[in-house]
């Protein structure tokens, strides 16, 4: 073969191969955070919250127990490392004199949340380290120091291609998004879709604070 053309190809391979797979994640991001069929079980729960009930959905797509679906997905595995990814990327700088409540509400969900995940995270890499035979000083240490792997980002295009490809949302890496209405939010619901992958979707910003409170109270029950 023509060493021009070969070296034409190669480069055309070289610049194809990355943009395929940037386009496949892409794509395939729904497919790993929204599932197309029927949960297992559905559960609706009543969170009160400054007088007003939410009726939230807590449904199963894993072990047909919703509670133990969250628990697992939280306590079960220690993962190495953990993404929040707090919504659409007009929340990345929130400016409530241009967005109004819905960034107020947004900026007092994810705090809540960051604060709800944060210590779990935590605990497990500190029992990780004492199963390492590190002793009870050593592991919080090195268990306080893993905050750093505790990520936020927005929804952007390479947040869900890094979903889409399974980097972000499986057994090593921790994924918790947070869908609004601003994301397309339909229904209030409670959700693991798989190994590794926790979604928030709610029809209001109120409901998905709701909802974070709810994830607090489950994550407290340890349910087994």
């Amino acid at each position: 073969m023509d060493k021009k053309l070969a070296a034409v190809l190669l480069l055309i391979i070289l610049v194809l191969a990355p943009l395929g797979a940037l386009a496949y994640g892409y794509i395939n991001f729904p497919d790993n955070v929204y599932p197309d069929k029927e949960p297992l079980r559905r559960v609706l729960v009543k969170v009160p919250y400054r007088g007003i009930e939410y009726k939230i959905a807590l449904e199963s797509y894993n072990t047909g127990n919703p509670l133990l679906d969250l628990n697992l997905t939280l306590r079960g595995t220690v993962h190495e490392s953990m993404t929040l990814i707090v919504g659409d990327p007009m929340f990345r700088n929130c400016d409530p004199s241009a967005l109004g409540d819905v960034c107020i509400w947004r900026t007092r969900t994810v705090t809540e949340i960051a604060a709800v995940l944060s210590p779990v995270f935590t605990a497990n890499r500190y029992w990780y380290y004492i199963g390492k035979g590190y002793d009870e000083n050593e592991s919080m240490v090195k268990a306080q120091a893993d905050v750093e792997k505790i990520h936020t980002a927005s929804l952007g295009f390479i947040q869900k291609v890094k979903i889409g490809l399974g980097v972000v949302g499986n057994k090593k890496h921790l994924l918790v998004l947070l869908k609004g209405p601003a994301e397309g939010g339909k229904i209030d619901r409670i959700y693991s879709p798989k190994e590794g992958v926790i979604v928030l979707e709610a029809t209001s910003e109120q409901t998905l604070f709701a909802e974070v409170l709810l994830l607090k109270t489950i994550i407290a029950s340890r349910v087994k």
